[in-house]
């Protein structure tokens, strides 16, 4: 039975299958190819909210368990069928290197049975000025919550309790070589082995815990301003995307990602990017203001002004007490007072 997997998707699969290729050497193991292009499509599921896909793969490929990133890279049936189709393009020999990622994700979708399908139009527009307000009601959680020391101070204070008791002296040595932000170790303490993984563990967890939290927090706020805006939008962020995962939850593995900096700009940025893609919000561009046109006023370069004769135009150019400015019928030159030094 065919898997439909929304065709607009493609294109970040093909993105990690293009990081794959040209890190590859030539004669690499295919098996070991079929097992990365693989976790790359687990990858673009669970970044996406594509659990259905992974869930029709399982009933598909039985015994798969679609919450374990491993077992569809090393499942019995679906690893010989990638490598079997991998085998059939020359990836090692001449030829352009272009199509080459196109070719791989080819494979895997050939291999698995994916069924590239279009998806409903579902895009909300929303007016730039309600992206400036949920950039704000994000901000307000994020710069607080994730700020350097307090970022540091609760992921110690969090991690410590996690840690077993035997293990306290081993941490607080460790906790010690922590950075400002308590993200990276400056140095590392000697302590016993099982200690260093017990609090490496304790650390990992609890950083996720404490992005999880912030970025939940957040997204309460960036909901309101949605919904305020249009009911949808903010119902959305609740709702599943395609079968149980909502854009919550997908925002938040996001944002936990290592690859993540857990900066409070990068955390932001990934949670905008994160409303913007599976909420389907396309951003009008804020409008314009329009100043009304007076000799006796004073513009800057970029200002849009209203003219009684020409319309609207930008200004260009500024010397002295003259302006350039672009209207609908070409370049004027108007007066204007200049600003007082």
């Amino acid at each position: 039975m065919p898997v439909e997997f929304p065709a607009p998707r493609i294109a970040a699969f093909q993105d990690h299958a293009t990081r794959l290729y040209d890190s590859r050497k030539p004669g690499t193991s295919l098996a070991s190819l079929a097992r990365d292009l693989l976790l790359a499509l687990f990858d673009v599921c669970t970044h996406a909210g594509l659990d259905r896909v992974l869930a029709e793969l399982a009933e598909a490929f039985p015994p798969l368990d679609v919450t374990d990133r491993s077992a569809l890279a090393s499942h019995e049936a679906v690893l010989p069928a990638v490598v079997a189709q991998l085998e059939t393009i020359d990836l090692d020999g001449g030829g352009p290197r272009g199509p080459k990622p196109r070719q791989l994700v080819g494979c895997v979708v050939a291999a698995l049975g994916l069924t590239p399908v279009d998806e409903p139009d579902r895009t909300i527009t929303l007016d730039g000025a309600v992206r400036v307000d949920v950039t704000g009601a994000l901000t307000a959680v994020v710069d607080v919550e994730l700020a350097a020391p307090k970022l540091r101070a609760d992921i110690i204070a969090d991690a410590r309790a996690r840690c077993d008791v035997r293990h306290h002296a081993a941490f607080d040595r460790l906790a010690a070589q922590l950075d400002d932000r308590g993200l990276h170790f400056v140095k590392q303490a000697k302590v016993p082995i099982d200690a260093l993984h017990a609090v490496q563990y304790a650390l990992f967890e609890t950083r996720n815990a404490i992005v999880a939290r912030v970025v939940g927090a957040a997204l309460d706020r960036a909901r309101d301003v949605l919904a305020a805006a249009d009911a949808e939008a903010g119902a959305r962020i609740d709702q599943p995307i395609t079968l149980r995962a909502t854009p919550r939850e997908v925002a938040i593995l996001r944002a936990c990602d290592p690859r993540v900096t857990k900066t409070p700009a990068r955390v932001l940025q990934s949670l905008l990017d994160s409303l913007t893609d599976l909420l389907r919000i396309a951003w009008r561009a804020p409008a314009e203001t329009a100043l009304p046109y007076a000799a006796s006023r004073t513009f800057a370069v970029g200002d849009v002004i209203d003219h009684p004769k020409f319309g609207r135009g930008k200004v260009i150019a500024s010397v002295v007490k003259r302006i350039d400015v672009e209207f609908a019928d070409g370049m004027h030159t108007l007066v204007h007072a200049p600003p007082s030094r």
